[in-house]
């Protein structure tokens, strides 16, 4: 309670202070944080932490309408981005992280520069048709000083692109360069061969800056020139005009200049810029704008002087200059959102007078309207030849002919108004000094007009810069995989330079039917899921209010269809929802983790259906929290909690289920790469010497020795049992993609011709076959001695992935098989040899086992069997498991009494009976296991404690909590019962414990369950514990008992006791 005060005492303290710096984000107050979008400024600080930028966000948009093109969007998807990167404590990683890893994991391990893989880009290239739908963001436009056919691209997390033909065809140069998103670019006049680019996403953070790079060939390799300058994401560069060693950097880490071509660079001004702008005719006046305040320097950037005269602030501003009248300058200001005003100067920035107002050219409406996303999607340009003509924008271009006096709509995002259609959200305004056109960049692609805006015509075709979320890969038909953009929809790949769009928006999770590729299944971002028919048709089935479902999803909500009927999905909001018939109509959800949800708003990120068991299920949820479920198909599964031993405390970005081993499961968390052997109990490292960056997703090759694809912020990386390390596996790959989804195809007839496909944020969809090497014979069986007539199962272990196998089998039948995994029958006394040949494209190899099988006349099998559950309820269901060993061919099940009844089409000759149990008494069980030489019988007495275990019950916790004794239900899943050692107990036994030590969570109730008990015979049952309770707090904690009589249906509560009579140890 102490603490509790101090905050608030603290925080009523904090209130009154005046704010010297905007920087000081922690001095802000709620109240301060809902009237002003400071999220804005504190996402764009990488110094602020990520859950204050979290609490600003949030606070500011309580109460708040959340309108189209409000930035609430733009937020969200930084938001997804930076959540899986921060640290624990919510610190943002440094900028040059993944530079810096990915190059220290090359200079550690040289041979990994020799990658294996052969990756081809699959696009997409071409935009399917125009306006509405794009290939990627454009940040920024460079030219050649004289040759009007060059021309350059910087996409915020696609690197640097090219074209010598006036954007007819386009290629990249900086797919080598891990992390590199690109936001400015200039070009030496004197000589073009010299190209800078600033780095980073300055319009939305989907990458980090790490100053500027610096080219010596046209672009064709680059070099890091950012000393003095660090860390900086870069948003627009100037050249001196007639001194080339002389630049100028607007960054987020202030105004830069350099006297010696970037070497060394100095900061003249501090503050986050993002504009920056030379007197046409006067290289010593610049003009500057960090957030909404206009600054201009008369010294060459030595020094700058804030002007306000005739200005009134904003939140994001733009500036404008033209050589055919420098001493005008043009300030466009906006609010977070929407337009605040245009403002004029006549006298080279020194005063400002106000030209217009509205209407609102931030909106997406024809004649503007409410709403906009300014601080993401801005820029301005004065036409060099007429001093009054201007073009600027946000989600449209819009024209002004009278020096921003008044504006007319020129492009419209999906071609309304009469205008013809641009993509949407512009980001840079660029006229091309060798013939005078003006090129848009915008979130689709690239546009130019000649005729002042009268005709825009697109040039985006070739760049492969698309950001994508999510893939969906065919099983059955090679070439169609299902993509999510950001920006750009849903789109399908069908084969070479064949897309098709599907959904608009936003494109996020999506699959292909495992069983029918017709159908296929696209999202929006919170959970809007849509069926497609035929690349085509759509329908939505999903989302908050559509088939039952009351809940938002994430804004990549997480769905998957069940692994063995494709008619049924599963979907991740705030809880897990299942729904089946999802092929027709609009199905009918059922949310299926009433105990995930908690009393917050976190949301699912990560599902993961077992192939290898189906009734298995894991999901996770945004807060890194865990659960897994062991009968997913039930109508009310239960879920076990397993975030208590997760490895780290970071986020959980994928989950990959072996397919072959339903204890098997392997995760993405943060930094690392772990390996479960029992359902995510417990975790091994296996990151081995994998650079220290995001681990996004993890694909199981089913062909391989337990093969594992990874993606990560730099590379693809692959290792498989036989190997001791991850290796590079990016032969071709850009190491400049962030990947977000591997997916494999798998060839029906030649595993030689599986592919694998890989999503990437920032350089669209690629592909590579999978790892292939010189393979090395090997194999196992299930049982190597056995009695005659026994049927062995082979399985394969060789390396290299071979495609093709040759067994001969000694004494067995058949003698010889082609499969990967063959199972033989052994029928004559004896010993035999086994040998295999491997075959794949790089050679062959075999090995020979003598005699590896024997089968011996005398053996007897020995029978033995486990139980799901040992104490139960009456009339319950347990599942029996036989254990019978030396090849059992028949069972023989007796319970004694025999009132049960079998269940899901067993009987008592099932190997694996599912059992009723019928009266409350315990049961004896007896198991008869018959192979071809004799029979084995095994009885355990009393083995089922039907109706509880009879009383007087004794219970010390030596079994901890398990499902044959004591169970947990901790419903915030947050501190619980657990098992401890404590000195003063009876005989040093184990107890249950509670730590509830400063943690004022008030009502939360967590439930340690007895198993159930018989007290039939019992005239005054009573229940005595053992308790030591002691407080440190001056709140009290509680010990309610509660009794049902139903098997745990209902409850009656029977004792309760806090405060002073219940504490022992005051």
């Amino acid at each position: 309670m102490q603490k509790t005060i101090f905050s608030l005492v603290l925080l009523l303290i904090l209130t009154s202070l005046t704010l010297v710096d905007a920087q000081d984000y922690d001095q802000l107050t709620d109240k301060q944080f809902a009237e002003h979008p400071y999220w804005i400024e504190m996402m764009q600080d990488e110094s602020v932490n990520f859950y204050n930028v979290q609490h600003a966000f949030e606070t500011y948009w309580t109460d708040r309408k959340i309108t189209k093109g409000c930035g609430w969007k733009p937020f969200k998807r930084w938001e997804y981005m930076m959540s899986s990167r921060v640290n624990p404590d919510g610190s943002r990683p440094p900028a040059d992280l993944v530079w810096q890893e990915y190059h220290s994991y090359l200079d550690k391990y040289p041979d990994s520069k020799s990658a294996t893989g052969n990756w081809e880009n699959l696009g997409p290239y071409l935009i399917p048709s125009k306006g509405y739908e794009g290939l990627g963001r454009i940040n920024a436009l460079g030219f050649h000083p004289t040759d009007p056919k060059k021309i350059y691209i910087g996409a915020p997390s696609g690197g640097f692109w090219i074209s010598n033909d006036y954007g007819a065809t386009w290629r990249t140069t900086t797919d080598q360069l891990p992390s590199l998103g690109v936001s400015s670019i200039a070009v030496d006049y004197d000589d073009p061969t010299i190209i800078y680019i600033g780095t980073g996403d300055r319009d939305a953070g989907d990458a980090a800056g790490i100053g500027v790079l610096k080219s010596f060939d046209g672009g064709q390799s680059w070099e890091l020139y950012n000393n003095g300058m660090g860390n900086a994401i870069v948003g627009r560069l100037i050249i001196h005009p007639t001194d080339p060693l002389v630049l100028w950097a607007a960054t987020s880490n202030g105004i830069f200049k350099t006297i010696n071509g970037g070497q060394n660079w100095e900061n003249k001004r501090g503050g986050n810029f993002k504009e920056l702008v030379m007197k046409p005719d006067d290289v010593d006046v610049f003009y500057a704008c960090t957030g909404g305040s206009f600054y201009r320097s008369a010294d060459g950037g030595e020094s700058w002087v804030q002007i306000n005269s005739g200005l009134p602030g904003g939140s994001r501003g733009v500036i404008a200059v033209t050589p055919a009248n420098p001493q005008l300058v043009y300030l466009l200001l906006t609010n977070s959102s929407s337009f605040k005003g245009l403002y004029r100067s006549t006298d080279a920035g020194l005063n400002f007078t106000v030209r217009s107002t509205t209407p609102n050219i931030m909106s997406w409406g024809c004649y503007g309207g409410d709403g906009g996303q300014a601080w993401y999607d801005l820029d301005i340009a004065a036409d060099p030849k007429y001093p009054e003509v201007l073009f600027a924008g946000g989600v449209n271009c819009f024209k002004s002919p009278d020096g921003g006096a008044s504006w007319e709509i020129s492009s419209h995002w999906w071609g309304d108004c009469n205008v013809p259609s641009v993509h949407a959200d512009l980001h840079v305004l660029e006229y091309n000094p060798a013939d005078g056109r003006l090129y848009a960049g915008n979130d689709g692609g690239i546009y130019w007009t000649a005729d002042q805006g009268t005709s825009w015509h697109e040039i985006s075709d070739g760049l492969a810069i698309s950001q994508v979320y999510k893939i969906g890969q065919s099983a059955t038909v090679r070439d169609k995989v299902i993509n999510g953009y950001q920006d750009n929809g849903t789109s399908t790949y069908l084969g070479t330079d064949n897309w098709k769009t599907n959904v608009g928006g936003d494109g996020m999770e999506c699959v292909v039917d495992h069983q029918d590729a017709l159908y296929s299944y696209g999202s929006l971002y919170y959970g809007d899921i849509f069926r497609i028919v035929n690349n085509n048709q759509q329908a939505k089935i999903a989302g908050n209010g559509v088939g039952g479902i009351t809940e938002t999803g994430a804004w990549v909500t997480p769905f998957l269809l069940h692994e063995e009927i494709p008619t049924t999905m599963f979907a991740g909001f705030k809880n897990v929802w299942r729904a089946h018939k999802i092929k027709t109509g609009t199905p009918e959800w059922t949310k299926i983790s009433d105990n995930l949800g908690g009393t917050n708003s976190v949301l699912m990120r990560v599902l993961e259906h077992s192939p290898a068991d189906i009734d298995i299920l894991y999901a996770s949820r945004e807060d890194k929290t865990l659960f897994r479920t062991d009968n997913a198909n039930a109508a009310s599964p239960r879920w076990e909690n397993l975030t208590s031993t997760l490895p780290t405390n970071t986020t959980i970005n994928d989950l990959e289920a072996d397919p072959f081993d339903p204890e098997t499961v392997y995760m993405c968390q943060g930094t690392g790469v772990y390996k479960s052997a029992d359902k995510g109990v417990t975790w091994q490292d296996i990151t081995g010497s994998l650079p220290g960056i995001s681990k996004n997703d993890i694909a199981f090759y089913r062909n391989s020795q337990e093969g594992l694809y990874l993606g990560t912020d730099a590379g693809i990386y692959y290792r498989d049992a036989f190997m001791d390390d991850w290796i590079l596996f990016s032969r071709g790959f850009p190491a400049s993609a962030r990947v977000t989804e591997l997916e494999i195809y798998y060839d029906t007839v030649d595993p030689a011709e599986d592919v694998i496909r890989a999503g990437t944020y920032g350089r669209g969809l690629w592909s590579s076959d999978m790892y292939h090497a010189v393979p090395a014979a090997d194999f196992t069986a299930d049982q190597t001695t056995v009695p005659p007539q026994s049927t062995v199962h082979f399985q394969d272990l060789s390396s290299g992935v071979p495609t093709q196998w040759e067994w001969l089998f000694e004494g067995g039948t058949p003698a010889t098989s082609s499969d990967r995994n063959p199972a033989v029958t052994y029928e004559i006394p004896g010993t035999y040899d086994v040998s295999l040949l491997v075959t794949n494209e790089f050679g062959t190899h075999s090995v020979t086992f003598e005699d590896y099988i024997a089968v011996d006349a005398l053996m007897l099998p020995i029978a033995g069997f486990s139980a799901s559950r040992t104490v139960i309820c009456e009339s319950e269901t347990v599942y029996f498991t036989d254990l019978s060993q030396n090849a059992p061919i028949a069972w023989e099940w007796t319970f004694v009494p025999d009132d049960v009844a079998f269940l899901e089409n067993t009987s008592a000759n099932s190997s694996d009976p599912v059992v009723q149990f019928l009266a409350s008494v315990p049961y004896s069980v007896t198991l008869e296991a018959t192979n071809t030489v004799g029979v084995d019988i095994i009885t355990k007495e009393n083995y089922i404690q039907s109706g509880g275990y009879v009383a007087p019950f004794t219970a010390d916790f030596s079994l901890g909590f398990d499902k044959q004794s004591w169970s947990v239900v901790n419903p915030d899943n947050r501190k619980t019962w657990e098992i401890v050692q404590p000195a003063w107990s009876p005989g040093d036994a184990p107890a249950a414990f509670m730590n509830f030590f400063g943690y004022n969570q008030m009502n939360q109730r967590d439930q340690l369950i007895s198993p159930p008990l018989n007290l039939t015979d019992i005239n005054d049952p009573y229940l005595m514990v053992d308790y030591a309770y002691t407080y440190r707090m001056a709140l009290y904690d509680s010990l309610v008992i509660y009794v049902s009589d139903d098997c745990g249906d209902s409850w009656n509560r029977v004792f309760g006791g806090s405060g002073d009579d219940f504490i022992t140890a005051p």
